[in-house]
């Protein structure tokens, strides 16, 4: 019984990345943090102050614009075709429990890098390492939940994107800025891939003929 009542639940999920809206927002997100940081690497004074303290103010909206986004493919792409699923928001235990994996896990990572930057004889660039490692375990998580291989390949790809740019001697900003304009695009290009086979396995309904 409880494998029966799970299979539902992972077709929900499923059905929610499947369109590839997802990666297209989230490429959205890394771009324009790759827009940050170069646009950071280049002020200076008090301008490189007031750009520090925005970074907040680009999750907040890089968030909003991403739910905006993969809202408007869903109402014209997938809702039309497939659709509309409504999802209910986790709460308590469940939701806590998650909110700690997340945080053993960023802690582990930071460590991993503070071991690597605090070796006199290892020269990395931690910051794009760092966000290749951790980007690279939420989509291994998100790819063990959905039960969907396409997020540990990108997850994968994060990690050698971010340990190679790590080492390519670039100072920590510009590999950091690079980090992100390079994972947008890989992004960016496996939504497009899962987006042209959702639309080739779903085609428009066809129009109902006017009686008038």
């Amino acid at each position: 019984m409880t494998n029966d009542l799970k299979k539902p639940q992972l077709r929900a999920i499923q059905y929610f990345y499947a369109d590839g809206s997802f990666e297209f927002g989230f490429g959205l997100l890394c771009l324009l943090l790759a827009i940050y940081f170069y646009i950071e690497m280049h002020m200076q004074g008090l301008l490189s102050v007031l750009v520090d303290s925005s970074l907040i103010l680009v999750m907040i909206g890089g968030a909003w614009l991403i739910n905006r986004l993969i809202k408007s493919l869903k109402e014209r792409l997938t809702w039309p075709r497939t659709g509309y699923l409504a999802y209910t928001r986790q709460h308590g235990l469940k939701r806590g429990w998650r909110l700690a994996l997340g945080m053993i896990v960023g802690g582990l990572v930071a460590a991993v890098v503070a071991v690597l930057v605090t070796n006199p004889n290892i020269h990395v660039a931690a910051m794009p390492l760092l966000s290749g490692l951790l980007l690279g375990l939420v989509l291994v998580i998100l790819g063990w939940r959905a039960k969907l291989p396409r997020f540990h390949l990108l997850a994968g790809l994060s990690a050698v994107v971010g340990v190679a740019l790590a080492y390519s001697r670039m100072e920590n900003i510009v590999a950091l800025a690079a980090y992100y304009l390079a994972f947008s695009l890989v992004l960016f290009a496996t939504g497009a891939c899962v987006l042209r086979a959702y639309l080739r396995q779903n085609p428009p309904p066809a129009k109902a003929p006017d009686e008038h």
